[in-house]
C-alpha cells in the first residue's frame, strides 16, 4: 500500500509525504521546519525517518524551510541539477544531493520515482510519479499549461495531486495587478479549477481511486469551489468509486490510502 498525507498546501507553503513499502518521501519543504516536524510527528513519523526529499521548484512556498531542517538532520535531497547549485550554500554540509532530469527515474528503496517537466515561470520545474507495487501516484502541482507530455506520464495513476489553484473570476476580481493575474492564468502559471477538471477527463479511469486538489490561493479560491467543480466532474464521468479530497491550507490532511 501507498499512502499520501498533505502537511499543508497553498500558494503560502507546501509539503507532502508519501509512504510505501517501508519507505518515507517527502515532496516539497515549503513551510517552516517547526512545522514539517510537526506534521511528521501528526503522522507518526520524524525528519530522520525521511529517506527523500523531492523538488518540484526554487519558489519559496516549496523550499523556505530546508536550511533550518537541515541543520538538525541529515537531508537527501532529489531535484534539478539548477536547484542544486542554488541550494548547497544554505544546507548544512551533511546535506547529500542527487540530480533529477526530466525524464529520468530513481528508485528509493522499491519506490520508484520519475521526474517529468511542467510548465511553470522556474527553472526546471517538475512534477513526480511514484509507484509502488504495481500502483501509481501522479503529483502535478505549479504549471499553467497540460502538455501531451504531462497526460502521458500521469495515465494509468491510481491516485492524482493536482493543483487547482484560482477560480477565474475570483482572480480577476482580486485587486490585483494585471501583470500578476497575467502570470497566474498564463501558460506558464497556475492551473484553474477548470483546468484541473479538464486534467481529470483525459485521465479518467475505472481505477482512479483519488483525485487530492492542492495548491490552492488563499485570495483567489475556495475548497467549496474547488471541491464542487472537481465532484461535478467526477459524476458527470460516471467516478462514484473515486474519492475527492481537498488538501486544507494550513493543516495536515489524513493519510489517503492507495491500494
Amino acid at each position: 500500500m501507498m499512502r499520501l498525507s498533505v502537511l499543508a498546501s497553498s500558494s503560502r507553503g507546501n509539503a507532502s509525504v508519501i509512504s510505501a513499502g517501508g519507505i518515507t518521501l517527502m515532496v516539497d519543504a515549503g513551510i517552516s521546519a517547526l512545522r514539517i516536524r510537526k506534521g511528521l510527528e501528526e503522522c507518526g513519523l520524524g525528519v530522520p525517518s525521511l529517506d527523500g526529499i523531492f523538488l518540484t521548484h526554487e519558489h519559496h512556498d516549496h523550499i523556505c524551510g530546508l536550511g533550518v531542517l537541515s541543520k538538525k538532520d541529515k537531508l537527501h535531497l532529489y531535484c534539478s541539477r539548477y536547484l542544486v547549485s542554488e541550494l548547497r550554500g544554505g544546507m548544512a554540509h551533511s546535506t547529500a544531493f542527487t540530480c533529477m532530469e526530466h525524464g529520468s527515474c530513481v528508485q528509493v528503496g522499491e519506490v520508484a520515482v520519475t521526474a517529468f517537466g511542467v510548465r511553470h515561470d522556474a527553472y526546471e520545474p517538475f512534477g513526480y510519479v511514484f509507484e509502488y507495487d504495481g500502483k501509481k501516484l501522479g503529483y502535478l502541482t505549479d504549471t499553467g499549461t497540460v502538455t501531451p507530455d504531462i497526460l502521458r506520464r500521469l495515465a494509468g495513476v491510481d491516485a492524482l495531486y493536482v493543483e487547482s489553484n484560482y477560480d477565474p473570476e475570483m482572480l480577476e476580481n482580486s485587486g490585483r495587478a494585471p501583470s500578476l493575474i497575467d502570470r497566474i492564468c498564463g501558460d506558464w502559471g497556475h492551473l484553474s479549477n477548470g483546468q484541473a477538471c479538464d486534467l481529470v477527463r483525459q485521465l479518467a479511469h475505472p481505477g482512479l481511486q483519488h483525485v487530492v486538489l492542492g495548491h490552492l490561493s488563499p485570495e483567489c479560491n475556495t475548497p467549496r469551489l474547488a471541491t464542487m467543480a472537481m465532484q461535478s466532474t467526477l459524476d458527470e464521468l460516471g467516478l462514484a468509486s473515486c474519492r475527492l479530497h481537498c488538501a486544507p491550507m494550513a493543516n495536515r490532511l489524513p493519510w489517503v490510502e492507495i491500494i
